[in-house]
């Protein structure tokens, strides 16, 4: 029966890359992971090494077994006359050499398996302290790491600090840049807006002599008209008054000559004394009628205001 092969010695301890976390996972994982493997395939060595010797313990056990009918037909032999002299010498020697082999065999499968056992202890153990060493070289890289870290966050948030400082410096200094000159466009647009004003002011008051001028030549137009108009009725009412007076006059003339009328016209008073009417006698001629006093010229009509 062949030996199992011996496993090969644990490699090396890698070196891992320095990555932000403290390790490289990603080469750590791969390392525990072929060393995981290889404990498994020490392991197995093992289980096989452990069933050889089972095996060449049952070979043994089966090698005695023969030894032992080997023994007991030499014995019959033995006790037969014929030939048993002759036999026994050669019996002697392969019993020898058969208990040679089976020793020789069980102490190559003992050796075996306590080479394989050894191995496979040492291997374990191997597995563990370099596992353990990873772990603690890890940590160790991940506390150096993370204090660095610190002090390059430390020195990063100075330098934000003073970059910030710098921008609002930057930025107050932006500030009174854009506020003189949002002042001075300002300036600007005001000067523009007062001359626009003015020119329309000028525009304005342009506009409105030239509106007064015409207003006031429209206005001496009218005034113009308004005293001939005033002068016209002025005569006009002159002559109304001078109509009027002989128009009063004619009436008192008439009014005049009513009453004389009226005057002849009355009867005799000393006949009514005596108590006699008489008729009053008829007057030869009718008495002549009172003078029609010619109609009033009409009023001229008022002058429109101006």
């Amino acid at each position: 029966m062949v030996a199992p092969e011996k496993p090969s010695p644990a490699p090396k301890t890698a070196q891992f890359a320095v990555g932000v976390r403290g390790y490289n996972q990603r080469q750590v994982d791969e390392r525990l992971a072929e060393l995981t493997k290889e404990l498994r395939e020490t392991s197995r060595n093992r289980d096989d090494a452990v069933a050889t010797s089972s095996d060449l313990t049952k070979a043994l056990s089966y090698a005695q077994k023969e030894l032992a009918e080997t023994k007991a037909a030499l014995a019959r032999m033995s006790s037969s006359p014929s030939g048993a002299g002759a036999m026994a010498e050669r019996v002697r020697m392969m019993m020898q050499l058969a208990e040679e082999e089976i020793a020789d065999l069980r102490s190559a499968a003992e050796a075996d398996a306590a080479s394989t056992r050894d191995q496979a202890d040492k291997y374990a153990h191997e597995t563990r302290r370099t596992a353990d060493k990873l772990a603690k070289d890890a940590e160790e890289e991940r506390a150096r790491l993370l204090s660095e870290a610190k002090g390059e966050i430390e020195k990063l948030n100075a330098a934000a600090g003073a970059k910030r400082v710098e921008l609002a410096a930057a930025a107050e200094r932006a500030r009174q840049e854009a506020d003189s000159a949002a002042e001075a466009k300002a300036a600007a647009a005001r000067e523009e807006a007062d001359r626009v004003a003015a020119e329309e002011l000028a525009r304005r008051k342009k506009d409105f002599e030239a509106e007064f001028a015409r207003k006031k030549e429209e206005t001496e137009a009218a005034l113009a008209d308004a005293r001939a108009k005033q002068a016209s009725a002025d005569q006009n009412r002159k002559l109304a008054l001078d109509l009027r007076t002989k128009v009063a006059e004619r009436i008192a003339a008439t009014d005049v000559a009513v009453k004389e009328a009226m005057r002849l016209l009355a009867p005799e008073p000393s006949g009514a004394e005596n108590g006699d009417r008489k008729p009053a006698p008829k007057s030869s001629a009718a008495a002549p009628a009172a003078p029609t006093a010619p109609a009033a010229p009409a009023a001229p009509a008022a002058p429109a205001k101006a």
